[in-house]
């Protein structure tokens, strides 16, 4: 009995230690992005996208081999299309297991290209940002580790497609 109590009073006494991410989505040549996806992904859900990207940039690559040796700048289009097709398969899984609490890792940025992750439980995050310019999409992706309740900035820098 003495040791369910004092279970029970420890567990009052632990408090969840959570942290906040925050960015701003800069469009290459330094303007912000007015509308951009932002999407930070728990482990479970960074192995699930790696994995896609790698599947997709195999299956293009063997259907499309002959073009590539022919036209190699056309492999970046592809590799473009390899994420950009992966993050929405992720996305996707997100919402069906999360439901509402997909909310929580999938957010849009504000006019001002500023994004926000609040109460993030520690640990290491892929952080994925969607967004188009000039027609073409483009797409940001950077490990966050999360270990402090000091809010985290997220520089870009380069964009991997």
């Amino acid at each position: 009995m003495v040791v369910i109590g004092l279970s029970i009073l420890l567990s009052f006494a632990q408090v969840s230690q959570t942290g906040t991410v925050i960015g701003l989505v800069k469009l290459p040549g330094g303007k912000p992005s007015s509308a951009a996806r932002v999407v930070l992904l728990p482990p479970k859900y960074t192995e699930v996208w790696s994995r896609q990207v790698q599947q997709r940039l195999d299956n293009y690559w063997e259907t499309f081999k002959p073009e590539f040796a022919v036209n190699k700048e056309h492999f970046a289009d592809y590799y473009k299309l390899a994420h950009s097709e992966s993050l929405r398969y992720v996305m996707t899984a997100m919402r069906r297991d999360l439901g509402d609490g997909a909310t929580k890792y999938i957010k849009e940025t504000a006019s001002t290209g500023e994004f926000q992750f609040g109460a993030i439980p520690f640990g290491s995050y892929q952080l994925l940002v969607q967004t188009m310019a000039a027609g073409e999409d483009i797409i940001w992706s950077r490990t966050v580790d999360v270990q402090t309740n000091v809010p985290i900035f997220v520089d870009l820098d380069r964009p991997v497609s």
